[in-house]
């Protein structure tokens, strides 16, 4: 009989099956009552693949919406969140689109906001036809207007929901304030200019008194540089919250949680031994993707509704199994792609065989097959790419990012029964 497997590997996490991240939550949610109360301020969610962010930029989006309540029970937030992300293609204009669209799609309900949305928003048209891009000197380069006409816009909008006053307000329903928050930013390119947008974006509202507006970011790490990149000060508008691996017991409690949503999807109980608990938990290296990627392959593969470690074994291993289909989307580009050389790749594969432990220049250099100054070259390559990470403190120390890239490596080259043994003593 078939069965819904209830571990998704493929979307953000539902906020009911959301597991840690207390401290993260608390701070966005202390940040979302400040503006609350007029006092802007911003947050920038930064961490690894597969680490969690989208699932905890959701989390947020239910959170601010009042959807959830976490540490104040009666006091319910309401915010108009516009949720959007970036790629690479994304400009100015369409960034600008981007919120306009859905505040008119969540607030341009009656004729009275028809018309507002008509009368205040018109300059969008002109958007449309004129190419809005702010350089690093502060400037518009075509009709600066445009720029200003937006914050206006913005401004207005965003007032007017949070006003108390009834007259001012000719929506529904009064809001605690807006809260933009935007995904995969680290897509932007130099052309979206994303740090100087974003700083003469809240700076203006603030000049204009809309102390209602919040920016919320998601991104790996490099969108700091970003930011730097586009504007030095950028980074300054925004608190900085790393999101780190799960703890083991974290893991074992996501583990569990979807082994109940999918009993009461199917009406069917699946257990899971203890050791196949553990096996699972040292394939997640702590990373919210993986562990939902190996589940799901092993509760594919289980038949007798109990999951042991062949189950984990076959799902992970097999032929478009969990670190198949992980390596394709997180370690093949860094492996091939990023890689034209087969020297480097020898640098990697000597380095798998620590998993993620550091690793010595010496010690690589002692079974490295070629002259010394390739390697130099091959370790500068993958440091510049980041496909290998140095030891803070520490010269010619060395190790691959994630265990799970080590395994991926170990799995085109090393026999399945030697790398079950090697994963079980993990």
């Amino acid at each position: 009989m078939a069965k819904i497997n209830p571990f998704q590997p493929n979307s953000p996490v539902s906020p009911g099956m959301f597991i840690g991240r207390m401290e993260e939550i608390e701070r966005i949610e202390s940040q979302l009552f400040q503006v609350q109360a007029g006092q802007q301020t911003n947050f920038l969610i930064t961490g690894e693949r597969g680490i969690g962010k989208s699932s905890l930029l959701l989390l947020t989006k239910f959170l601010a919406q009042g959807d959830i309540t976490f540490s104040d029970k009666t006091n319910k937030l309401k915010f108009l969140v516009i949720d959007t992300d970036i790629d690479p293609k994304t400009t100015q204009l369409g960034l600008v689109k981007k919120i306009e669209l859905n505040l008119r799609k969540a607030l341009d309900k009656s004729e009275p906001t028809k018309k507002f949305f008509s009368d205040v928003w018109n300059f969008i048209k002109k958007v449309e036809v004129a190419s809005v891009k702010i350089n690093d000197g502060n400037k518009i380069d075509i009709d600066e207007t445009v720029f200003e006409e937006f914050i206006f816009s913005l401004a207005d909008t965003v007032n007017r929901l949070s006003s108390p006053q009834k007259e001012e307000n000719i929506f529904a329903t009064k809001y605690d304030g807006v809260l933009l928050l935007i995904d995969e930013a680290d897509n932007s390119s130099a052309d979206l200019n994303l740090g100087t947008f974003l700083k003469l974006l809240l700076e203006k509202l603030q000049r204009r008194s809309c102390n209602h507006f919040i920016v919320g970011l998601a991104g790996l790490t490099n969108i700091k540089q970003i930011l730097l990149d586009s504007h030095p000060s950028s980074l300054r508008l925004f608190e900085d919250i790393l999101v780190e691996q799960l703890t083991k017991k974290e893991i074992e409690q996501v583990i569990d949680r979807c082994l109940k949503e999918g009993e009461r999807l199917n009406n069917i109980k699946t257990e899971i031994t203890s050791t196949a608990k553990q096996v699972l938990v040292n394939f997640s290296e702590g990373y919210p993707h993986f562990i939902q990627q190996f589940g799901f392959c092993a509760f594919s593969k289980d038949q007798d509704n109990i999951i042991d470690e062949n189950d984990c074994f076959d799902g992970a291993m097999q032929s478009g199994g969990a670190l198949d289909l992980i390596g394709e989307r997180y370690y093949r580009n860094n492996f091939y792609s990023k890689i034209q050389k087969e020297s480097y790749r020898q640098v990697l594969r000597i380095m798998a065989e620590a998993n993620t432990i550091w690793v010595s220049k010496k010690h690589i250099r002692s079974k490295f097959k070629g002259k010394l100054e390739i390697l130099n070259n091959a370790i500068k390559a993958l440091l510049d790419r980041h496909i290998i990470l140095p030891k803070e403190g520490e010269k010619g120390i060395y190790r691959l990012q994630h265990r799970g890239f080590a395994l991926w490596i170990k799995l085109k080259t090393t026999p399945p029964q030697e790398l079950k043994e090697e994963v079980e003593n993990l």
